[in-house]
């Protein structure tokens, strides 16, 4: 049964007893069927949860989205995370960064470009990993100058790009083939 069959059990037991489960319990029995890749019984336990009246916060959404992200499912991911507002939830800079990551992760960079236009003329500004992440997509699909624009963006808000990010840049110096658009890097990178 593993640790997670019988952690679903006590959950269950405390149910049948009267008793519900705090959030926090919630969070690390979720948690745990998405790290182990058990996407339909995390879903199954966010709905039991959702019946039994334990009130979902922003974190459970997020691990929900992480998880079905995680396992390619981003058509739910995106459903839920455009429901968010209508259950009185507001999506975090968490909540963004697990979405774009999952979009530029599956090969939707325009998307992924479109929930960082859209956080930035929200109330949820973009933080570094948010930028880290649109650099590395920019910089996987050979977009050097749009690349260039959000570094200078991460330099005057004052944010860093991250070992990541840094190592993707050095990569690119060190190959042979370099246009102007990629030379520019080496003025960025040894400021």
């Amino acid at each position: 049964m593993g640790r997670h069959g019988e952690a679903r059990n006590l959950f269950n037991e405390f149910l049948s007893n009267g008793d519900k489960p705090d959030i926090i319990t919630c969070r690390i029995l979720l948690d745990g069927f998405c790290k182990n890749q058990q996407i339909d019984e995390a879903i199954s336990f966010f709905g039991l949860m959702e019946c039994n009246g334990i009130i979902h916060d922003i974190q459970i959404y997020n691990i929900l989205i992480g998880g079905l992200c995680k396992n390619r499912k981003l058509d739910e991911a995106r459903h839920i995370f455009n429901n968010l507002v209508s259950r009185g939830l507001q999506p975090d800079v968490v909540t963004h960064n697990i979405l774009i990551r999952g979009l530029r992760q599956e090969g939707l960079f325009e998307e992924a470009k479109e929930l960082l236009s859209k956080m930035e003329v929200s109330s949820c500004l973009p933080n570094d990993a948010t930028y880290n992440t649109i650099i590395r997509g920019s910089l996987v699909n050979k977009k050097y100058k749009e690349a260039l624009v959000l570094i200078e963006t991460v330099r005057t808000r004052r944010f860093s790009a991250d070992a990541s990010t840094t190592s993707m840049v050095i990569d690119l110096l060190s190959t042979e083939e370099q246009d102007q658009s990629v030379l520019a890097f080496r003025k960025w990178f040894l400021e």
